[in-house]
């Protein structure tokens, strides 16, 4: 009988799984591996273990992955002068990488198309964008009429609001919460024999969204239920979406009803649709009319 030789497995970094030593890829997220665990380091910045050893921005804040400021202008397009402590926005591409920078001398800039000179899908944004606000210790996003396609990614887990809209993947989910006059399900105990047992009532809704603003599906959440959003794994599938990561999000309704949504190190981001002012910090993202931008305070 051949003795079997024992399969070296070696954890991915950004999503824990399993894999074969000496596997570019991981099974599970498709990320790259990195061939040696010692050139594995976190970013300064929030923390994020860095994943790819050709990567340049972290992948949680969009931070510089790099130990000077002279290696980190190499990443910008040719002829833009970097203003020390001067606020920009770094228009990046599918790929992440910065193709376009926007200084801004102006403590308020206007964020629309016209003003920005940005290529976005007009038909998508409605409204008149955005204002920014640049203050000493960060910054400050208000929309301008009723944009419906702004956005601002989050990385730490967040609450909902009731209405909040959802940007997973290509995925537009709304969170609708329910309300409960608390009615029985059944005017009689007798009949109660004759139902399901349920798990109580229902807190929210989550709704997949058309683009046409139709409700495609939906999918409900009860107190004390958590559920995993993803392309291959999770409770709610989304596998014909391609942007979205194998497991992307976990969106929970905690004891006190209250619902939170939170990013599990996805490729694209966990981002929410901004309908009143917001406070942004330095490196986050945020999306006008399908144009992914970093805001950048220093």
């Amino acid at each position: 009988m051949r003795p079997v030789s024992a399969v070296r497995l070696c954890r991915c970094p950004h999503c824990e799984h399993s894999n074969r030593v000496g596997e570019p890829f991981c099974f599970r997220c498709g990320i790259k591996l990195l061939r040696e665990p010692s050139l594995l380091s976190t970013c300064r910045s929030c923390g994020t273990l860095k994943t790819d050893e050709t990567a340049r921005y972290c992948a949680g804040c969009g931070e510089y992955l790099v130990d000077d400021v002279a290696a980190a202008s190499e990443t910008f397009p040719r002829g833009v002068q970097l203003g020390v402590g001067l606020p920009r926005l770094s228009v990046l591409d599918a790929s992440g990488d910065v193709s376009r920078v926007i200084p801004l001398p102006s403590p308020r800039a206007t964020l629309s198309a016209d003003e920005l000179g940005l290529q976005v899908g007009q038909h998508l944004l409605g409204g008149d964008g955005a204002t920014l606000s640049v203050a000493d210790r960060g910054a400050r996003l208000e929309p301008v009429g009723s944009p419906r396609a702004l956005f601002v990614f989050v990385t730490e887990e967040t609450r909902l609001s009731d209405g909040e809209i959802l940007l997973l993947g290509a995925q537009v989910i709304r969170c609708r919460r329910l309300v409960d006059d608390g009615s029985p399900y059944f005017g009689d105990a007798a009949a109660a024999q004759l139902g399901s047992i349920v798990p109580g009532p229902d807190v929210v809704v989550l709704e997949q969204l058309r683009a046409d603003g139709r409700v495609r599906d939906t999918i409900y959440l009860w107190r004390n239920r958590v559920i995993l959003v993803g392309r291959e794994e999770g409770d709610w599938l989304f596998p014909y979406d391609r942007t979205m990561s194998a497991r992307h999000a976990v969106i929970a309704c905690r004891e006190d009803g209250s619902i939170t949504v939170k990013d599990l190190g996805s490729r694209n981001g966990v981002a929410l649709a901004v309908r009143e002012g917001r406070d942004l910090v330095h490196g986050q993202r945020v999306s006008l009319g399908g144009q992914v931008m970093r805001v950048e305070l220093a």
